[in-house]
C-alpha cells in the first residue's frame, strides 16, 4: 500500500496568518523571481523528482524555459504569488502571463509533449506511477535525509540554485529543526510510512522488471512518457550520474539510501533507468519520435535571483556608519 500523496495546499491567506509571514518580506526584499523573455517560467522545488520529470519533457521538446527553484517549504512563498491557492510545485507561468496551474507533472507533459503519448496505455502507467512510485520514493528518501545527523546534506541538496537569502534562511531553519516537522507532516513522513514506501518501491521495481523482460520500454517498442515518469521518479533512489553536479558525494548519503540504490540498480528496471538517462535524458523529439541524445549533466536553468544592490546597501550601511563615527 502506498503512503498517502501530499495533496494539501497552503493558500496565500494561510501563509500570511502563520509563521511563514515573517519570512515573506525578508525573501522578497533580498531576492526576486526571474522574469527574462523565456516562453515558460517553471516554479519548482529544485530537488523534486516530479520537477525533474517536467525538465526532461521540456528538454525533449526544446521548450524555452527558465527554472525558478526554491527549497521545500519556502517554495510556497513563490508559488502563491503566481496563484494564491497553490503551494505545490511544479507550477508554470507562460510569457503572456497565463498561469498553468498544475498539481501534478503529468498535465504539463501532456500539454507540452503530446508526442510522448502514442497510446492510452502510456497515460495509465504514468498516472499509476504518479500515485505509487512518486510518493513512495519521496517518503523513503526524505525520511532518512531529515534525520538530525544528515541536516548538512539535506541543506546542501535543497538549496542548489536558490537565492542567497533563501539558502541562508533554509539552513538556519534546518539547523534549528524548524522546518523538518512541517515537511514530515505535509509529506506524511514517519517510520511506518517509510517502511511501507520501501516495500512499495521494491514491489514496483519487481513488476516493471518483469514487464521489461518482454519489451524494451515500459509501454511498447518506443520511449514514451511512461519511461520518463518511471526514470524521473526513480532518480532520488538510483542517483544517475547525470545528477553529479546537483548532488553530493554518494558516499555521504544515508546508509539506507546507499543500500537501496545498489539493490535497485541490480534489477532490470534499475538498469532501464540508467540506460534511459544515458540515452534519452538529453534527446530530442523529432518528427513525432524521441531521438537519442548525448550524455550531459542535469542542470537547474535558473535566472538572476539576488538583488545585489539591496544586499550591497545592507552590507555597506554599517561600514559607512562606523566610518562616520571615526570622523
Amino acid at each position: 500500500m502506498s503512503p498517502p500523496e501530499n495533496t494539501k495546499q497552503i493558500s496565500l491567506s494561510r501563509i500570511k496568518s502563520g509563521p511563514l509571514n515573517y519570512v515573506v518580506p525578508i525573501i522578497q526584499y533580498f531576492s526576486s523571481n526571474p522574469h527574462p523573455p523565456h516562453k515558460v517560467r517553471l516554479c519548482s522545488v529544485g530537488i523534486s523528482h516530479y520537477v525533474e520529470k517536467v525538465r526532461w519533457g521540456f528538454t525533449l521538446s526544446g521548450i524555452d524555459y527558465i527554472e525558478d527553484a526554491h527549497t521545500p517549504g519556502l517554495a510556497s512563498i513563490a508559488t502563491t504569488t503566481i496563484d494564491a491557492e497553490t503551494s505545490a510545485t511544479p507550477i508554470i507561468k507562460t510569457e503572456n502571463g497565463q498561469v498553468v496551474k498544475m498539481q501534478d507533472s503529468t498535465a504539463i507533459l501532456q500539454k507540452y509533449c503530446p508526442e510522448l503519448y502514442p497510446t492510452p496505455e502510456v497515460l495509465e502507467i504514468e498516472e499509476e506511477l504518479d500515485k505509487t512510485l512518486g510518493p513512495s520514493a519521496r517518503v523513503f528518501a526524505y525520511h532518512h535525509l531529515l534525520k538530525p545527523e544528515h541536516k548538512n546534506l539535506m541543506s546542501d541538496l535543497a538549496t542548489r540554485e536558490t537565492s542567497i537569502i533563501e539558502t541562508i534562511l533554509f539552513k538556519m531553519m534546518v539547523n534549528r529543526n524548524l522546518i523538518q516537522p512541517g515537511m514530515k507532516k505535509f509529506m506524511c513522513i514517519s517510520s511506518e510510512t517509510a517502511l511501507e514506501s520501501q516495500s512499495e518501491i521494491e514491489s514496483i521495481f519487481e513488476t516493471y522488471s518483469k514487464r521489461l523482460e518482454t519489451s524494451p520500454y515500459l509501454a511498447g517498442d518506443a520511449f514514451t512518457a511512461a519511461d520518463v515518469t518511471f526514470c524521473a521518479l526513480s532518480s532520488p533512489l538510483l542517483s544517475p550520474s547525470q545528477f553529479d553536479d546537483l548532488s553530493a558525494d554518494p558516499a555521504t548519503f544515508p546508509t539506507e539510501l546507499i543500500e537501496m540504490r545498489e539493490k535497485l540498480r541490480a534489477t532490470p528496471a534499475g538498469r532501464h533507468v540508467v540506460r534511459c538517462y544515458n540515452e534519452y535524458r538529453f534527446g530530442r523529439i523529432e518528427k513525432g519520435k524521441v531521438e537519442k541524445g548525448g550524455r550531459k549533466m542535469v542542470q537547474i536553468l535558473s535566472g538572476k535571483r539576488d538583488r545585489w544592490g539591496v544586499i550591497g546597501l545592507v552590507i555597506a550601511a554599517p561600514l559607512v556608519g562606523f566610518a562616520a563615527m571615526l570622523n
